[in-house]
């Protein structure tokens, strides 16, 4: 039932259908609230704050982003802590700090991806507000918020919108009737918007600034297996992603034939579904923290880096110097 709904909101959203004239008229009741909830905070936060959102609901590469400014920044000598809803997780109401004992069920698969990439100290809480006192008392220099700009509860100090360049931003339409969590004006009160661009996208006219999600190789997820698979080999490529097609023709790019199978975005990954794949089976990284204990040996992730450019770079940490000064 759920992959069902999601297919035909996809359809409406990204497609030529029409919404019906139902949603039309829950997009109405959605404006009147989201028109309440345009305006950032303006309260200044303790520290840094760097927010790290979309517009729209599902994917567009923010966690990626948000690994990527982590390295940097940690990489100027700052001391950097990140927070996050944990959704797919239980959202806890009091802020839980991820380990490498956590699970994905527990804190939501990107917290856990991020808390694998960076190393660093990861706060998930359903409200972000506690979750960044907590990362302050830890020692936080600055503050990195995978998601939020539609959390007025957070206060922050530079928020960056990301965009997917090859989905945009639909029909262009308010939730449920379209993809948007807020109106386009949104995008004027934001410091930075980032465009993530792939091969094949339809290379829509975009503001902002463009950035490219680049691999990082595939690595084994199972305890064992044999060799990393290499092009021209058939491969079964699971993404449980809000747009798995980017990571299907990347993999496509590489020399793979790849058998698709997309997931609803967060979809658990069911042992009688990888059971019945022929293999080797890749995935995301992102579908790959969701992953209990499994019996096959040929399951590989994807890893992938955002390359931001080095303005952006520079942008941001002038920001956490100017604001710490």
């Amino acid at each position: 039932m759920r992959r069902r709904l999601a297919q035909r909101l996809e359809r409406i959203w990204y497609g030529s259908q029409p919404a019906p004239p139902w949603l039309a008229a829950a997009e109405a009741i959605y404006r009147a609230f989201a028109g309440r909830r345009i305006a950032r905070p303006h309260k200044p936060p303790p520290c840094p704050v760097v927010v790290v959102g979309n517009l729209v609901a599902g994917g567009s590469g923010k966690t990626p982003v948000v690994a990527a400014l982590a390295e940097y920044l940690t990489r100027a000598g700052l001391a950097v802590a990140i927070v996050s809803r944990g959704y797919g997780g239980r959202e806890p109401l009091w802020p839980m700090r991820v380990t490498a004992a956590s699970t994905a069920s527990a804190v939501g698969d990107e917290a856990l991806e991020l808390f694998g990439k960076t190393g660093l100290p990861v706060w998930v809480c359903a409200r972000r507000a506690r979750a960044l006192r907590r990362a302050v008392r830890g020692g936080a220099d600055v503050v990195l918020s995978d998601d939020g700009l539609q959390h007025a509860a957070l206060r922050r100090s530079f928020e960056i919108c990301v965009v997917d360049g090859r989905r945009a931003f639909g029909n262009r339409r308010l939730l449920p009737a379209g993809p948007l969590r807020q109106p386009l004006a949104r995008l004027d009160t934001v410091d930075l918007v980032l465009v993530k661009r792939t091969p094949n996208d339809p290379g829509h006219d975009l503001p902002g600034t463009e950035f490219w999600l680049q691999p990082r190789g595939l690595r084994l997820v199972a305890a064992t297996g044999g060799q990393v698979p290499e092009p021209p080999q058939a491969v079964d490529a699971v993404a449980g992603i809000a747009d798995p097609v980017p990571f299907f023709e990347q993999l496509e790019a590489s020399g793979f034939i790849v058998r698709r199978h997309p997931l609803v975005d967060h979809e658990p990954l069911r042992d009688e579904f990888l059971a019945g794949l022929v293999g080797p089976i890749v995935m995301t990284a992102k579908d790959a923290v969701r992953l209990g204990p499994v019996m096959r040996t040929d399951i590989y992730a994807l890893d992938v880096h955002a390359r931001l450019p080095q303005p952006v770079l520079d942008q941001v940490l002038a920001h956490v110097r100017e604001f710490s000064a």
